[in-house]
């Protein structure tokens, strides 16, 4: 095995460096987020989002 100690062989590359992008500044960003109180209101439960799926006889038909 090799020593953690050893340095890397010569010929290992250096990785590439990242571009540089533009980015929105934050305050953009966040002011596009929904406040919590939306969030919650907007929340189903689970036998709501339950409810909403097609049934098994819906997806295999009644031919299974």
């Amino acid at each position: 095995m090799d020593d953690p100690t050893d340095p890397p062989p010569a010929s290992t590359a250096l990785p590439p460096s990242l571009p540089d992008v533009a980015s929105p500044p934050p305050e953009d960003v966040l002011d596009s987020v929904p406040s919590t109180q939306d969030v919650i209101a907007k929340a189903q439960t689970a036998d709501e989002i339950v409810a909403g799926q097609p049934s098994v006889e819906d997806l295999l038909g009644p031919n299974r």
